[in-house]
């Protein structure tokens, strides 16, 4: 794709605050792979899930505060449908979270104009609280996507990379997982440069 895809998120509101607090931690915990999803990648930890549809796929994230998974299709050329989200409490995906995931998907077929509000051009846009934090998100996202696309194609070491960053091997570590909260851009940025990367910024006005 030469444009990141659309993505469009049905609607998450709950009463529920702990429920609600669990959708958002999915959502952020799963930024970056979805900000890959959008550029046409495939996300680094992801499974399908044929029993909930066709061209239905299951990111899923473990962090301190618990385990996560994002439902979504990206099928489609113009968009990503994220479908569910939810905090994983059993080993297997349970049938409530396979049915919230399945519910939306017949809405699919009436297209984006159905979901217009609930459309995004970033993920980071639906993610953050503010349009300043959104477009920090959307740096690092794609700074962070930039070396660790290049680090890959290496035959560097993490041991290797650690010492050409002047960082510890478990930073190295937290960078090829896409731990994306754990580094600002002034740390991307310098690490874009210890790896030979140049690094180009285009300002615009907003929409």
């Amino acid at each position: 794709m030469t444009e990141a895809a659309r993505a469009i998120f049905l609607s998450y509101a709950s009463q529920d605050a702990v429920v609600a607090g669990h959708i958002g931690d999915a959502l952020r915990g799963a930024g970056l792979e979805l900000d890959q999803v959008q550029q046409g990648h495939e996300p680094d930890h992801w499974k399908p899930m044929p029993r909930i549809g066709s061209g239905v796929q299951e990111i899923w994230i473990r962090d301190a505060a618990g385990a996560f998974r994002v439902i979504y299709v990206a099928k489609f050329a113009d968009a990503v449908y994220v479908l569910h989200c939810f905090k994983k409490k059993t080993q297997k995906t349970s049938k409530a979270d396979v049915g919230s995931g399945r519910e939306p998907l017949p809405r699919l077929d009436e297209g984006a104009r159905a979901m217009s509000k609930n459309r995004f051009a970033s993920v980071w846009d639906a993610i953050e609280g503010t349009h300043e934090e959104a477009e920090n998100m959307k740096l690092r996202s794609t700074l962070m996507m930039a070396l660790k696309a290049h680090l890959a194609h290496t035959d560097l070491s993490q041991a290797q990379i650690a010492k050409l960053f002047g960082v510890t091997q478990p930073r190295v570590s937290d960078l090829m997982r896409g731990k994306i909260d754990l580094f600002g851009l002034d740390a991307l940025v310098n690490m874009a440069a210890a790896a030979g990367l140049r690094v180009e910024i285009k300002v615009r006005k907003a929409a």
